[in-house]
């Protein structure tokens, strides 16, 4: 049993890491030393990441040290449909199923050795330690431009000839999954409109907002059966700074993709609005550049999907980035109806100012995705 140092404790048999360590590596002959468990990033209700570095004996009494990660995955029966979108075993079934061996050219995943179901119902998932912190990059422009031009290669290998996983614990609808946890949070809409009201009045157009609100969450239901008619991917469905990285090999641009916990079936275009959107949110991409942003991104995603062969209708893939970006409006509204009276009382108007523009961005999304569901069904 080791505490670490966020108080949680784990326990990990020695015997078994030592054991693991020698599959790792079988040519060399090893004895475990010493080993230590660190946390990394903050512990989650729903998961927690640790670090365990070893000490071994190898070969004539040299020593030597290796890294490993563990994922633990905690039990949830709220989230314990398989078609739910954060199906809380999703991640350590796809790791062990081997698909993330047999992913396409320049994306690749860490390698999994081992996964565990311990006693208390929780799933380890043992991971190759992949130094990510050298190649951390700040989410530039450029930066997301040549991550959505992998991403377009990678959802392209499937509209070209890669066979899809058929695997029953991937996730058939995401994005009707996290709309309707989405709106089961949601305020009512006569509370809603109630805050929208009384604390939006400096906002010129926010009788124009709430319209635009309106006629788009009555759309949603037919927005969502057109994305589940777009042309079928093998999708990450998690892309952000945290998730995914950029390296060389060979020379060549290539993915390095961790956290697979929403690995879904989805729509072509999905995994680019998937980024954009939270992004936006996020304030990875400021709102007076989001329409550059917008435009860059989904033609080096295009330009991607050309590269491996696909030739379709590059209106199905722009319907796929705008909708999946553009249904965050549900959260977002929430979001920002919650925190309107607490920013008030603190005189502090900057964050929902920022949410406010956000929600027009995304509306303004909606709308074209409506206009382009009309071309493309």
């Amino acid at each position: 049993m080791v505490t670490t140092r966020n108080g949680k404790e784990i326990s990990i048999d020695p015997t078994f890491l030592e054991s693991l360590l020698q599959r790792i590596v079988p040519s060399k002959i090893f004895q475990l030393i010493s080993w230590n468990c660190s946390p990394l990033g903050k512990n989650k209700e729903e998961s927690s990441v640790y670090r365990v570095s070893c000490t071994v004996l190898i070969k004539d009494d040299e020593s030597q040290n290796y890294t490993l990660i563990i994922k633990v995955l905690k039990p949830d029966f709220m989230r314990n449909q398989v078609n739910h979108y954060y199906y809380w075993k999703r991640e350590a079934l796809v790791y062990d199923s081997g698909i993330l061996n047999q992913l396409p050219q320049d994306i690749r995943a860490p390698i999994c050795h081992a996964v565990e179901e311990h006693s208390d119902g929780s799933v380890w998932i043992w991971l190759d330690d992949i130094a990510i912190e050298p190649i951390q990059n700040d989410w530039s422009l450029t930066h997301m431009c040549k991550i959505s031009y992998l991403l377009g290669k990678y959802n392209g290998a499937y509209l070209t000839g890669t066979p899809l996983p058929t695997e029953s614990f991937l996730c058939r609808s995401w994005m009707r999954s996290w709309v309707e946890v989405c709106t089961a949070y949601a305020k009512p809409i006569e509370e809603q409109k109630a805050i929208w009201e009384s604390y939006l009045k400096e906002f010129d157009d926010k009788n124009y907002m709430w319209e635009l609100y309106i006629n788009n969450r009555v759309r949603v239901n037919s927005l969502l059966k057109t994305l589940e008619l777009l042309p079928r991917v093998f999708a990450h469905q998690d892309v952000h700074w945290d998730n995914i990285f950029l390296e060389k090999l060979n020379d060549r641009d290539s993915l390095i993709a961790i956290d697979w916990q929403f690995a879904s079936i989805s729509g072509v275009g999905e995994e680019l609005g998937r980024i954009f959107g939270y992004a936006l949110l996020k304030k990875k991409i400021s709102i007076d550049k989001a329409s550059d942003y917008k435009e860059e991104l989904f033609l080096n995603y295009l330009q991607g999907l050309r590269e491996v062969g696909w030739d379709g209708n590059a209106k199905l893939a722009r319907f796929g980035f705008t909708t999946t970006a553009s249904l965050r409006f549900i959260m977002v509204i929430d979001k920002l109806l919650s925190n309107l009276e607490q920013d008030n009382r603190n005189n502090e108007k900057d964050r929902s100012s920022h949410l406010f523009s956000v929600v027009r961005e995304l509306l303004n999304m909606a709308e074209e995705s409506w206009d382009l569901s009309s071309e493309i069904t």
